[in-house]
């Protein structure tokens, strides 16, 4: 009988150099790595986000993915299953993460773990430039929670402890083992991407290399566009899925939003970039500084040294 490879599970941070890591590492069986499920790996979404937890069956679900395991063990590859919406998705204001852990740990017991933190601030930034790009109209203050009050049974869309990184991290060494689970910082791959991926090929056990790509830079609208877009997408029906078609008035916006972020001067993309950081800053405050603290003692590296507030 063969010995099924030992699965990695990239579990997010969403915002989190994912894409990068599905088309560069994970992509590559020169890597080590083979993807039988696809990437991003919607068969996870399926059996661990949105089967019915009353059905939820993690023998069944094994077997599925057992034709995967010996696939990967005949290519003698890793295999590796990236799906960065297992650890939740605040663009859209979901929160399944202790759940899919628990189904993750019930399914593959021996996984490994990858996990991609970022910090804080560009990451709240960053989820909600793509709420707006994904056809949203919440304000900032609303996606975030600040500046009105809360009713009871409704919270914001994109919710701060869900940034409080050490509670995940606490929780997937308790079911996998700290030994089992790999955190890796957004800013150290952005650094040195070939390193960071040389450390998440280590950890697997794959055998490979990885040829260095640079993480490419966010080139979608500035921030006044944004702006613009906010308040013309409560008139523009955001597309079902990323392959549906776009609507007649969706791409008249789009085209509009291309021209604001073209001949709109400079500075007044300034100052909407620079409300942007100073209300998620002023909304944030010192309030991960804590679970910073905690955080970098989990994983052993110094986040202060990397922007975080510690």
């Amino acid at each position: 009988m063969n010995i099924l490879p030992v699965p990695l599970i990239h579990i997010g941070y969403p915002k989190a150099a994912s894409t990068w890591l599905q088309q560069s590492l994970f992509n590559d069986e020169r890597t080590g790595f083979y993807a039988p499920w696809g990437l991003p790996s919607y068969e996870s979404i399926e059996q661990f986000i949105i089967a019915n937890a009353f059905r939820f069956s993690a023998k069944k679900v094994r077997q599925m993915f057992d034709l995967g395991l010996q696939d990967a063990a005949k290519r003698n590859l890793i295999p590796v299953i990236s799906e960065e919406f297992l650890i939740g998705h605040q663009v859209e204001g979901k929160y399944w993460g202790k759940d899919v852990a628990d189904r993750l740990n019930a399914t593959f017991p021996e996984a490994k773990i990858l996990m991609v933190i970022r910090e804080q601030k560009s990451e709240i930034l960053s989820s909600y430039r793509q709420s707006i790009r994904r056809g949203d109209a919440a304000s900032l203050s609303r996606f975030i929670g600040i500046g009105e009050t809360r009713k009871p049974g409704i919270g914001a869309i994109c919710q701060l402890d869900y940034f409080e990184y050490d509670l995940a991290i606490a929780y997937y060494h308790q079911l996998f083992g700290a030994d089992n689970v790999l955190v890796l910082p957004f800013e150290t791959l952005v650094k040195d991407p070939q390193a960071a991926s040389q450390t998440i090929i280590d950890f697997a056990g794959a055998k490979g290399e990885l040829t260095s790509h640079p993480i490419p830079k966010n080139v979608g609208f500035k921030a006044g566009t944004l702006m613009f877009r906010q308040q013309i997408n409560g008139f523009c029906v955001p597309p079902e899925t990323p392959k549906s078609p776009r609507s007649f008035p969706w791409r008249v916006g789009y085209k509009l939003s291309e021209l604001v972020d073209r001949f709109l001067p400079q500075k007044y993309h300034n100052r909407a970039e620079t409300y942007f950081r100073n209300t998620i800053a002023k909304a944030v405050g010192n309030s991960f500084r804590e679970s910073n603290q905690r955080t970098s003692k989990l994983i052993s590296i110094n986040l202060a040294e990397l922007g975080y507030d510690c």
